[in-house]
């Protein structure tokens, strides 16, 4: 296998509620009454073409195209970024494959759409809906991926989480993995790619339990990461990986007031730099964004710079609010040298 197609929507982002958003104002547009969720969710992935005569718009395919770049960019704030995307485009890079995007999105949209996910440096080859002349679940994309790619259809395999996705790889001659769909595999989560292509064995992120906490306490111990206050929050603000039934890291985010404390995150040294610790780090980002918190904080000794590659900003200590500075971690648990980095949705 030498090529890896993605498609972007439920696969490396979400973006079903600003879509939503964005054919109800196409509805009272083009239409004159806005498009309901019952109306717009059974058929999300279809197309701009395909739009027109489902829901009745009176408009052209340029048109609605314009329509839709132009109110698109107003909600990228409701788009979910999947927190597996960008370590495993790293991982599959660092293994010599080619990735590229394979969307019913057109090119303006999906230029968008990656950036704002911090995702369009891995994905620099895009089969985008405006570049064929028929979108999924026609070949025409998968076609033009492989193409751009410079593979054939038996050195690639694909991912969709749709039958638009299924039916597209499947007329291209592509082996197809469905992402909690049924198809040639199925994938449960997109992490678990590396484990069908035979490069590791399973991991995968849960809510923390109770029983977990001293195999947490174990990997914070050896990783010389303070213990101080993690029995107040545990399990409720952590999440753990999970491997073979053990415990291979965690992460920590407490809330306190408009506030978050990422603390705790830790993984087990033999598998470091596989994209677990990324992986958690965005969990608990995409949990504070559902939490409404204003801002996370961290305090660290020894990852100032990897922090800030994740969008941290180092910020003197003595800004945390009250709040954060009584907690465990600022008042005892760190020394006076750590570094003060704040992350902000």
């Amino acid at each position: 296998m030498r090529a890896v197609l993605f498609d972007m929507d439920g696969v490396l982002v979400r973006s079903e509620e600003v879509w939503f958003r964005v054919v109800e104002a196409a509805g009272a547009r083009f239409r004159g009454r806005a498009i309901t969720r019952g109306e717009f969710f059974p058929t999300f992935g279809q197309g701009t073409a395909a739009d027109i005569p489902v829901f009745g718009l009176r408009c052209s395919t340029a048109e609605l195209d314009a329509f839709y770049v132009s109110e698109f960019v107003k909600h990228l704030d409701a788009m979910w970024v999947n927190p597996e995307a960008a370590p495993l485009a790293e991982l599959l890079t660092q293994r010599g494959l080619r990735i590229g995007v394979v969307t019913n999105t057109v090119a303006p949209l999906t230029r968008a759409i990656l950036e704002h996910a911090k995702l369009a440096a891995w994905f620099e080859v895009r089969a985008t809906a405006d570049r064929v002349a028929h979108a999924k679940p026609a070949p025409d994309l998968v076609l033009l991926g492989l193409k751009e790619l410079g593979v054939s259809a038996s050195e690639a395999v694909m991912i969709g989480d749709s039958r638009f996705d299924r039916e597209a790889a499947k007329a291209a001659g592509v082996r197809f993995l469905g992402l909690k769909l049924d198809g040639d595999a199925r994938l449960e989560r997109l992490g678990d790619l590396p484990v069908e292509l035979g490069w590791r064995s399973s991991w995968r992120l849960r809510a923390a339990r109770a029983e977990d906490l001293p195999s947490v306490e174990a990997l914070l111990t050896e990783a010389s990461l303070p213990l101080a206050g993690l029995r107040s929050q545990f399990p409720q603000a952590y999440v753990v990986a999970v491997a073979d039934a053990r415990v291979v890291g965690a992460a920590g985010l407490e809330r306190h007031g408009a506030d978050g404390l990422l603390r705790s995150v830790v993984v087990e040294p033999a598998l470091r730099r596989t994209g677990i610790g990324a992986v958690l780090v965005d969990e608990r980002l995409a949990e504070a964004r559902k939490l409404g918190l204003e801002s996370v904080s961290l305090l660290t000794t020894s990852a100032a710079d990897y922090f800030a590659s994740r969008g941290f900003i180092a910020t003197p200590r003595q800004t945390a609010s009250a709040t954060l500075a009584a907690t465990e971690e600022f008042a005892h648990a760190c020394p006076e040298s750590a570094t003060h980095l704040v992350w902000r949705p």
